[in-house]
């Protein structure tokens, strides 16, 4: 037998035996060693979150900007009214807010001019008084407005949202991120 046939049967045999006999180590139970670790993570202040419409109508939420941490409802709902971004737009996201052209003479006339958001609060209801009518609103727009200013505030449980148009008229709205139906 040469030696290369010995190395190889002698492997053969060693092999087994030492999955048969195992590492030697017996195994124990769980050994209590006090409290699980903790990580501290650095992450980006809160932008606050504009909710944009997907194609399937349900409701998708967009960080605000990176450059304001935890921006004030009435700055985060003048950003929603400014509509979706060129990368939302990209993603398939609209809005049912109308937003004015700019560049339109009569965009003021149809009462679509943009002006400051205020916002008012108390326990139960969070007042948004929006620079646009509200009347025309659809419901989508109003579950826009609804969820994004919900997720402005750190009132809890979370409170009613009154909207309160340019025309001085009030609708209510609810934060619901499906459609209805």
């Amino acid at each position: 037998m040469s030696r290369l046939c010995r190395a190889v049967t002698a492997a053969a045999l060693t092999v087994p035996l030492l999955l048969a006999t195992g590492c030697g180590i017996a195994t124990t139970g769980v050994v209590e060693s006090g409290r699980a670790g903790t990580v501290k993570l650095a992450t980006a202040p809160d932008p606050g979150l504009l909710y944009f419409i997907a194609p399937d109508g349900a409701l998708v939420p967009v960080p605000a900007t990176d450059r304001v941490p935890r921006p004030d409802v009435g700055f985060t709902i003048g950003m929603l009214l400014e509509g979706p971004g060129e990368v939302a737009q990209e993603a398939g996201l609209t809005t049912e807010i109308p937003v004015p052209d700019v560049n339109s003479p009569d965009s003021k006339a149809k009462g679509m001019a943009r002006g400051p958001v205020k916002v008012a609060a108390d326990d139960k209801t969070l007042r948004v008084v929006l620079p646009l009518p509200v009347e025309p609103l659809s419901g989508p727009a109003r579950r826009q407005l609804a969820c994004t200013a919900l997720q402005s505030v750190t009132v809890r449980p979370a409170p009613e949202i009154l909207l309160i148009g340019s025309d001085g008229k009030e609708q209510s709205a609810v934060c619901q991120v499906r459609p209805e139906g």
